[in-house]
Order: C-alpha cells, then structure tokens, then sequence
C-alpha cells in the first residue's frame, strides 16, 4: 500500500493519522445519547432537538464538499488541525450551552462543520493510494463507525458520573487528543496525486460521477431511515438496543471487509453485489417481517450501507485524477447528504399513511434506481478498481 510521494514508512504513518483523524470526529451521530440532558438542562423539546441534529447533519455534508476541496490544495496536518479547533470548541460550547440557539451554533455548525472537515481530509489521504485502495478506505472509513459505536455508552456512563458539562470537558479533551495525535501523524505538506495506470480513469469520468452520486445518495437511503427506526422495524418488545446494535455491527463490517474483497472483484462487481444485498434487505420489510427475519434483515441493510460507504469513495478515486478526488468526492457526498436529510423524514411520513411496510415498498423502487446508478457507473468508464 502506498501513499503518492511519501516514503513507505511515512505511508504507514500518514494512514494511521487517517485512521485516528476518522475515530475522532464521530460525535455527530452519537447525538441521540446527549437528548435526554439536554431536554432536562434546557427546558426544550424534541423538535428543537432534531433541529439541532438536521443543521449538524447539513454542516457535517458542506463540511465534506468544501473540504474535499481544500484537502486538493492544503496539508492534511492544517485541515487536521482546523478539525481539532473547531471540534473542541463546539464540544464545549455544547457542554456550557444555556439554550438551543447556542447548541445549534455549537454542536450543529461547529461540530458538524468540523468533523465534516476532519471525515473529508482522512478520506482524501486513503483515496490517493496507489495500491489496494480499497483496503486503505476500508480500514479509514471504519474507524468512523467504530468511534460512533465506543462514543456512545462512554458518554452515556459520563452523563450519569459528571452531568452534561463535564462529560464535554472530558470529551473535548479525549477527542481533542486524538484529533493532535492524527495530525501530527498525518503529511504536513500537500498530498500528490497517485498515478493513473489505466485507460478507464480517462474514460468520461464525469458521467461516471454523476452516476456514483445517485448510487451513493439513492443506496444509502434505506439504511439512514432505518437508522431513525431500528426499533419500529424489529417490531419486537425490548428489541430496540439489539436491533441497533445490529445495525451498526454490519455498518462497521462493511466498511472494513468489502473494500479489500473491491481489491480483488473490482469496484464495478463489488458495486453491483452491493446493490443486490439492498435489494435483499428491503424485501423482508416491505413483506412485513417481524422478530428474527427482521433484525437478520438490519444487519444486512447495516452491512450494505457500511460497504456502500467504502465502495463509493474508492469508485471516485478511480475514475478522477488524485489531484481532484477531494473535490469531486465532495460533491459525490452531497447525495448521500440530500438522503440523510430526506429519508428518515419521508420514511416516518409514508409510516403514518402505508405503514412501515408500505414505506419499504417504496425502498424498493429506490433501490432498483440506485442499481441503475451502479449500471451508469460502469457504462460511463468506471474502472475495474484492481491494481
């Protein structure tokens, strides 16, 4: 595995900060474990809650497209280092909030902007490998999920031990330790670009982008619903913990298996695969399953979204110039962004009118599409993704 223009071992290193750059700026989704203190220490309610969380989500999306851009031109240490600014003070600033204005500044655009930014550099120092990028993103982008999961009981047991303001103090700190570490580790100098060693990577990438972005934005909608509705979908008393528990179990695996299996298959059947396992996830909820089938059902839709989520960043750095992944995957993120916004919404919507069985039927029309993309992707000259 290598890094364009870093020497091996420095290779080694630039991917551990990667790693840790990505382990630390999870915050975000574990949002829903600060709700309950928040809603007793200000006096708010649950709308103005989700709100908080809807500006984060939009802030973590702008966070990554201008980013993805910056990381083109600047040192992966100084966007490191903004990340680590922006994420201790917004954590702070969450800890000492006295109303929801200010968690909406302070969590919602600081942390969201910042991790955003921080997701988006790790990104760009895997997605410019020369070989087995694959694996560099799978192993970089699981460690976002692998922070959200270690996040969110370590902030739980906090908020019972020290209250909302110093389990930020504590968070801050930690998260602001990890976050220097990775930046040291990371290059202090601008990324080069990895070598092109195929005709495909010349071949019409921007229709090849487009169709990763509705690929990306339309695959990831079913899993980001569910995320909200875990429980709802179990339809088993007391599954609730389990079922997301599930959930982010085939997250992480995807993530951190099917991008090396990409190595050797190649990115287009890897994609295709992943479209079919969406397809298989869907059925049982829209057929109204309950208990078992059901929660096997969400940790397979978990296992697609986290594979997506590897699978579609590699796809990008394969049909652009190294020099150009950062930006272009930002706007490829802007579809999974527009789906984090809209499908959980839509979701619960259709729930009141069809059910959530009827809501899943509609999945299903949205997976066939997000296969079209898969089908666009390799008619547009994506690359075979092997070395």
């Amino acid at each position: 595995m290598s890094v364009p223009g870093v020497a091996p071992v420095g290779r080694t290193r630039a991917l551990a900060g990667a790693v840790l750059l990505d382990l630390a700026v999870s915050p975000l989704f574990a949002w829903d474990v600060f709700t309950d203190s928040l809603r007793r220490d200000l006096g708010v309610s649950d709308a103005l809650l989700a709100g908080v969380f809807s500006v984060g989500l939009v802030a973590f999306m702008a966070g990554v497209l201008l980013g993805g851009r910056a990381a083109d031109a600047a040192p992966p240490r100084r966007l490191a280092l903004v990340a680590l600014a922006g994420t201790v003070l917004g954590l702070l600033g969450t800890g000492a909030a006295p109303s929801a204005g200010v968690l909406v500044v302070a969590f919602g655009v600081l942390v969201g902007g910042s991790t955003g930014l921080g997701y988006a550099t790790a990104v760009r120092v895997a997605g410019t490998v020369a070989a087995r990028r694959g694996l560099a993103l799978g192993v970089v982008v699981s460690a976002y999920a692998v922070g959200t999961a270690a996040l969110a009981p370590t902030a739980s047991a906090l908020l019972a031990l020290l209250g909302r303001g110093g389990t930020f103090v504590v968070l801050a700190g930690a998260l602001g330790g990890i976050l220097l570490l990775a930046a040291v580790l990371v290059p202090g100098t601008r990324p080069t670009a990895a070598p092109r060693t195929t005709r495909s990577t010349r071949a019409r990438p921007s229709g090849a982008v487009v169709a990763l972005w509705a690929a990306f934005g339309l695959g990831s909608a079913p899993a980001l619903a569910a995320f909200a509705q875990a429980g709802a979908l179990a339809a088993t008393p007391g599954a609730v913990a389990l079922a997301v528990a599930l959930l982010n179990v085939g997250n992480f695996a995807g993530r951190l298996v099917v991008g090396p299996l990409s190595d050797r298959l190649g990115r287009p059947a890897a994609l295709h695969a992943d479209a079919a396992l969406l397809v298989a996830a869907c059925v049982p909820f829209a057929l109204g399953a309950a208990g078992p089938a059901a929660l096997v059902a969400l940790l397979v839709l978990g296992l697609q979204y986290g594979a997506l989520s590897t699978l579609v960043p590699a796809a990008t750095a394969d049909v652009v110039p190294g020099e150009r992944f950062g930006t272009t995957y930002g706007l490829v993120f802007t579809g999974w962004g527009l789906a984090g916004l809209v499908a959980p919404v839509g979701a619960a919507a259709l729930a009141v009118g069809i059910g959530l069985d009827g809501a899943y039927r509609a999945f299903l029309v949205v997976a066939a599409l997000a296969w079209g993309g898969v089908v666009a992707y390799g008619r547009s000259g994506g690359s075979t993704g092997r070395p």
